[in-house]
């Protein structure tokens, strides 16, 4: 079975938003889902993200899937750009993704510009990308996660969920995203 890692967005955590609903259904189906616990941080780091995952994931392997959202995504795209020179992973899951500033929270922008990301490389190494948005989000607009997908050659899928798919603005299960893992989370 695949082992599954969360990576929540900006000022978030592992208790907020639809990670705890991701990982109560993964527990019910007896799936290896852990949602990492990243600097929540108004000014987070891309050096004190990338510490942190790195002391949280404990094994990649062909298996591995990783899920991310907001912040998360580009975080994962420079974490993996990383740790898959040599080893291919089963997929990536994107949940209102970015490659680059988004016109606004001048705040992360220091973390944003730090990410270093090889879409080629990802590409090669990810068996499956997706990338979830929705037309609703007003943080991040629907053409950067849609520019994502084109980045990654993934699949775009458009979520029920109108908004930037956090609690405040009831989002507090995310079906899409179980729906894409579905079919890798057997090992094949």
């Amino acid at each position: 079975m695949a082992q599954i890692y969360v990576v929540h967005g900006y000022t978030a955590s592992p208790d907020e938003n639809w990670f705890p609903w991701i990982q109560e259904y993964a527990d019910q189906q007896k799936a290896s889902l852990k949602v990492l616990r990243l600097d929540p941080s108004p000014t987070p780091t891309l050096e004190v993200w990338k510490r942190q995952m790195d002391e949280q994931v404990d094994e990649i392997d062909e298996n591995t899937i990783f899920i991310a959202h907001s912040l998360g995504c580009i975080a994962t795209l420079h974490f993996l750009t990383k740790k898959l020179k040599t080893q291919k992973i089963k997929q990536v899951v994107l949940v209102a993704g970015f490659n680059g500033r988004l016109g606004r929270l001048d705040e992360v922008n220091p973390f944003i510009d730090a990410c270093k990301i090889d879409f080629d490389l990802l590409k090669r190494q990810i068996a499956h990308r997706v990338v979830i948005y929705s037309a609703g989000d007003d943080r991040v607009l629907p053409k950067f996660s849609l520019e994502q997908a084109r980045s990654l050659d993934a699949k775009a899928i458009e979520a029920q969920h109108q908004g930037h798919f956090i609690d405040s603005q009831g989002c507090t299960e995310l079906v899409e995203v179980w729906q894409a893992i579905l079919p890798h989370i057997i090992v094949e």
